[in-house]
């Protein structure tokens, strides 16, 4: 086999052991073989940029990137919180991989076209060779982040992203490359990954029929829906649950996180929903404030979940596009996870659970999972996104 994926893990007291530990793992299962790069996740517990320097020291000349990750990280290895930090190596011989960070921008899709041109010239890679990439961006603007990353990579090319977290919103996130840490910005790696390879993006809610079109918004508030206030359609929809914010305001992201909105996509008589994650109810308009952009004609539609059906979404998601691609677990090099943050949290005391029916279904091939304030992907094909409350899957083959 000419590449393979290795994850390493550590929980050690500080950064340079950290790193020490993450390379000794690395090189144990290397055997030798060049480290072509990798993707680095730490809970908070880890300062960012001193993380990051140890790193650079351990393995000079290595491109990775990596973003902080909600409470706890997961692996193989299984799932560990406040201080620890998980990585996903690139391994062997056989594909280009490059990377490219900056802070952010006043023209953020300017921003996402120049580090998408970066990380293929990092990468020595072709426009046309990128098969995949994995983006990381602090919060906000990640619709204008893909949409310059998309003015530059391929149609063709498989996005999968998670936009940075902390444990509470607070701010406390980062991203980084092997060339720096951004408080606020976004890192991108680029893949020409030659073999079978299937990236999906999916909610784990279904739809209701309680539907109804933004006829006001701006970015990521949304005035009216059906030329009413928007907090009081979603409180009807929710049978009065909202009814104490309509009166105060506030944040409403703990009661909404199984009943959040789902806005239609359609493409050749097929329909999907891009989830978004209601926040605030803002007075005196009544209006949302959401987690992702809805613009003026979008049709939007209240979904549902359970706990239980959190807990088997990565699997799910796994089987089905195991499925559609037709890899099979023996055909799997690794995987790459990027779950909601705010489904984790909903599920905390069985996350653990949740990973378990994860690697069922990708049996033990590799792999690393982060928890993020938003996650990218296909919703529809060629078609990257930026949702809230969902699962990006990357399934990489090794022929």
């Amino acid at each position: 086999m000419a590449a393979r994926i290795v994850v390493s893990l550590s929980t050690a007291a500080d950064e340079a052991s950290a790193a020490r530990e993450l390379v000794t793992q690395l090189r144990q299962q290397a055997a030798g073989a060049p480290v072509r790069g990798g993707l680095v996740y730490s809970t908070i517990g880890f300062q960012a940029a001193a993380l990051q320097k140890a790193l650079v020291e351990q393995l000079p000349g290595v491109p990775f990137v990596g973003a902080t990750s909600c409470l706890g990280v997961g692996s193989t290895q299984g799932f560990r919180t406040e201080r620890a930090v998980s990585a996903f190596w690139f391994v062997g011989d056989g594909f280009r991989f490059g990377v490219s960070a900056s802070a952010r921008t006043g023209d953020v899709r300017g921003q996402g076209r120049a580090l998408a041109q970066h990380a293929l010239q990092q990468g020595h890679i072709p426009p046309d060779a990128a098969r995949f990439a994995v983006v990381h961006a602090t919060p906000g603007e990640e619709e204008a982040l893909l949409s310059g990353l998309s003015d530059v990579l391929p149609r063709r090319t498989l996005f999968i992203g998670g936009s940075a977290a902390d444990n509470d919103i607070s701010g406390q996130w980062s991203v980084w490359s092997s060339d720096g840490v951004h408080r606020t910005g976004a890192v991108l790696a680029v893949c020409d990954w030659p073999w079978r390879l299937t990236a999906i993006c999916q909610g784990g809610y279904l739809v209701t029929r309680r539907q109804g079109t933004v006829t006001r918004a701006k970015g990521r508030t949304v005035y009216t829906i059906d030329g009413r206030p928007a907090a009081e359609v979603y409180n009807e929809w929710l049978d009065g649950q909202l009814e104490p914010f309509l009166r105060t305001g506030g944040s409403v992201l703990g009661k909404t996180t199984l009943c959040p909105l789902g806005v239609s996509r359609k493409m050749e008589g097929l329909e999907t929903h891009v989830v978004v994650h209601p926040e605030k109810v803002l007075l005196p308009e009544r209006a949302l404030t959401l987690f992702a952009d809805v613009r003026e004609g979008e049709q939007v539609t209240l979904m549902r979940s359970t706990t239980g059906a959190l807990v088997e979404q990565s699997g799910r998601v796994a089987e089905w596009a195991m499925g559609s691609s037709g890899l099979t677990r023996d055909e799997l090099a690794g995987a790459l996870l990027v779950y909601c943050a705010g489904c984790m949290l909903t599920i905390e005391k069985q996350v653990p659970d949740m990973l378990r029916r994860f690697q069922q279904a990708v049996g033990q091939t590799p792999f690393v999972s982060l928890f993020t304030f938003g996650e990218q992907g296909c919703v529809m094909p060629e078609r990257p996104e930026h949702g809230n409350l969902m699962t990006s899957l990357l399934l990489l083959g090794n022929r």
